[in-house]
């Protein structure tokens, strides 16, 4: 679970990354901010004295990604019907939309795997 939780954040700071790369706008480094702190957790997470707080930490930050990106994964599939997405009317901001969706695509498995890790750990004390 580790191990899984670094990989999430890294590939939350690869997408604000790119795409304050790609579009100079500071709000497109919001996955990396929830990236960041994810790694972090994972690499508490290490520690087995520290390792149920930091993943229960991890874990708040990720639900908290996943309510904020929501409307991200909501707007998808219009944004995957439109010709171009920079141009689409389905939602305000497309390019918005879409870095939300991807940040909830990240963040999904890992909300479901830590669910599962949790129930894990409660059913073998």
């Amino acid at each position: 679970m580790t191990l899984f939780t670094m990989i999430t954040g890294l590939l939350l700071m690869l997408l604000g990354g790119i795409g304050y790369y790609l579009f100079q706008i500071f709000s497109v480094l919001i996955p990396f901010v929830f990236g960041f702190i994810i790694l972090l957790g994972g690499i508490f997470s290490r520690n087995e004295k520290n390792k149920r707080t930091a993943m229960h930490i991890t874990v708040v930050f990720v639900l908290l990604g996943l309510i904020g990106s929501w409307s991200g994964i909501v707007h998808f599939p219009g944004l995957l019907s439109c010709a171009e997405i920079a141009t689409c009317d389905v939602a305000p901001r497309p390019m918005a939309e879409l870095f939300k969706a991807f940040m909830f695509i990240i963040l999904f498995p890992h909300f479901v795997a830590s669910i599962r890790f949790f129930i894990k750990a409660r059913m073998s004390k």
